[in-house]
């Protein structure tokens, strides 16, 4: 029992640091999720969960119930959700119709636009990070996992925050970079060449969940190493990313390739592309 409230049930996922359960409020009989994660391992929860403060209320984010450290380890308690975007994509085993894509490309966007205007960047956009939720015959969505997400302005003077890693890494070739944030499947080259991720990166990412999702595969899927993988991301071309889809979707991806480090995205002209 955590909380003298929340009763776990079952184990229903993993993480890098930790365990996920659903559980049961004893005293309203809903369903929640809790995230564990031993005390004598690095401490992700208590970021992600002041993230998830800053960020309450706000759309497509799940509500922080409960965090607390009540014995050896470190527990999280949020809503409950039943399928992630990955989950989506291995229910039509192929692809998924281009207006239910439309559909929640749309709702990935406006909550990404969200979490940026409250001066967060995610960092590790990616299918298994947005979970479903059906509300009155609607599928809404919501964004997990806040463990790699950070402010992208400055406290101490409120501009954007310097591109450090890149000026760490100036002079360094891209086949010696072996650590990035975020996921590689769907991390942007900006990302892979060294860069911090940004607002734009986010963006980029959920283009590159989109095609997931219209095609069932990413085009590096196979590929056996993350050199192979880096090369051919950087070498395809917005056309065949998104060959026989949407030619929208390459002026976005076009767009969104082509911005600065520091810019801030036009969210309306992203949204009028989708």
């Amino acid at each position: 029992m955590i909380n003298d409230r929340y009763k776990l049930l079952k184990r229903v996922g993993s993480g890098a640091f930790g365990l996920i359960f659903s559980a049961k409020n004893v005293n309203t009989d809903e369903l929640v999720a809790v995230k564990l994660e031993p005390t004598s391992q690095i401490d992700t929860l208590t970021h992600e969960a002041a993230v998830l403060q800053r960020l309450a209320g706000t759309p497509g984010i799940p509500t922080l119930r409960y965090y607390g450290i009540p014995d050896h380890n470190r527990y999280m308690v949020i809503d409950l959700f039943n399928k992630t975007l990955q989950g989506v994509s291995f229910d039509y085993k192929k692809a998924v119709p281009v207006p239910i894509v439309r559909m929640y490309a749309v709702q990935m966007m406006q909550i990404i636009s969200a979490v940026h205007d409250k001066g967060f960047i995610h960092r590790d956009i990616k299918p298994e990070n947005f979970m479903v939720k059906s509300d009155n015959d609607n599928e809404v969505l919501y964004l997990i996992d806040f463990g790699l997400a950070r402010t992208y302005i400055d406290g101490k003077d409120g501009k954007h925050r310097d591109n450090k890693q890149r000026l760490r890494l100036e002079g360094i070739s891209q086949s010696q970079i072996t650590t990035i944030t975020g996921t590689a499947r769907y991390v942007s080259t900006h990302v892979h060449d060294g860069n911090e991720p940004s607002r734009r990166d986010d963006l980029i990412s959920a283009m590159y969940v989109i095609s997931y999702l219209l095609k069932g595969r990413l085009p590096w899927k196979s590929c056996a190493s993350n050199e192979t993988l880096v090369e051919m991301k950087q070498n395809i071309l917005p056309q065949e990313l998104f060959l026989d889809l949407p030619a929208s979707y390459v002026t976005l991806f076009k767009y969104l390739s082509e911005l600065s480090y520091e810019q801030k995205p036009d969210y309306a002209y992203i949204m009028q592309n989708l």
